[in-house]
């Protein structure tokens, strides 16, 4: 990988997934058995939802890959095909200062509600062409700086929007809410309350983040494989690396 991937990886991918680690390594069977719980859930439907999600992840990989190559050096294409999507883009000045506030992180954003949605409609409102809202709701939309798009970086929250759009599980506001908590405050005396229908769509949170992860590394790879065999074939005619 160039120097640059190297360093989008080291400091942003792969310091996120040794979080994500810490989190799923937290949510043992001892931190949410509970015998008052009204949640069931059997082995064969875990099962089988696990098998339906793991077919969806492929048809959305090949999807999302095919997506991005098409606009791998124009990723402000991404943006538009997001918004023709019928998901709305924000660019605003100081999006990421603004959006920590609520603990919400720059790029993709699922439905708000309560006094973060109220938060959110009323900067948007202010800042953007957004229309003035005082609503305590929001639809999923992107919120990101003023600025030219990191491809790397965008290729992670296209992903997981993309996830969205499809309804793999993880992305329901409650769990939503679960994970955002949890990633920022990396406590496990807070799961202990959690039911067991909480810590699975938890588990399923942040496996979505995981896998957004991993399409990125991958495609970085792959990318960079791809330009030492073309440099190679220039230099000497060959395609071996």
């Amino acid at each position: 990988m160039s120097r640059f991937i190297k360093r989008i990886v080291k400091y942003f991918l792969e310091k996120r997934q040794k979080k994500l680690n810490r989190l799923q390594e937290n949510l043992v069977p001892k931190t949410y058995i509970n015998s008052t719980t009204k949640t069931h859930i059997s082995a064969a439907s875990t099962m089988r939802l696990t098998t339906e999600t793991e077919k969806n992840k492929e048809k959305m990989d090949f999807c999302v890959k095919n997506i991005i190559m098409q606009n791998l050096e124009t990723p402000e294409k991404l943006l538009d095909y997001i918004a023709e999507h019928g998901t709305n883009v924000y660019k605003i000045p100081f999006a990421d200062k603004i959006l920590n506030v609520i603990g919400e992180e720059e790029g993709f954003i699922t439905p708000l509600n309560g006094i973060k949605a109220l938060y959110l409609n009323i900067i948007l409102g202010l800042l953007s062409n957004k229309n003035f809202s005082c609503s305590l709701d929001t639809d999923e939309m992107f919120v990101l700086r003023d600025l030219p798009v990191n491809i790397y970086y965008m290729i992670h929250q296209f992903h997981k929007w993309y996830g969205f759009k499809i309804e793999l599980p993880g992305y329901d506001a409650q769990t939503q809410e679960n994970f955002k908590n949890a990633f920022s405050n990396l406590k496990e005396e807070d799961f202990s309350d959690m039911s067991v229908g909480e810590i699975i769509g938890l588990k399923e949170a942040i496996a979505r983040d995981a896998e957004a992860i991993d399409f990125v590394i991958n495609l970085a790879r792959e990318k960079s494989g791809a330009k030492k065999a073309l440099d190679k074939m220039k230099n000497d005619g060959s395609a071996q690396i």
